[in-house]
């Protein structure tokens, strides 16, 4: 029976790729993943580790931008992160 492990968060992802280099991992993430070392680029992974992310802060600011295009008279926006999550 095949075994692929999936994986939700980067700790857990550096975790499994840090236990194994021959059962596939599949993570999902919501920081960078290159960046974190646990892929090697975004089109070519490479190794056993593969997945997906929505790389949030890097479209933050355009986020922003559309709700100010969306509502120009918007005078207060609100952002909530949580400090154990980091922003890369």
């Amino acid at each position: 029976m095949p075994v692929v492990a999936a994986i939700a968060g980067s700790d857990a992802a550096q975790a499994a790729k840090n236990a194994t280099a021959t059962i596939p991992i599949v993570f999902n993430i919501g920081n960078d993943p290159v960046r974190t070392g646990l892929v090697a680029s975004l089109n070519r992974p490479g190794g056993n580790v593969t997945g997906a992310t929505s790389l949030q802060n890097y479209v933050a600011g355009k986020q922003l931008g559309l709700i100010r295009d969306m509502v120009p008279k918007l005078a207060t926006i609100g952002f909530l992160a949580s400090p154990l999550v980091p922003m890369i």
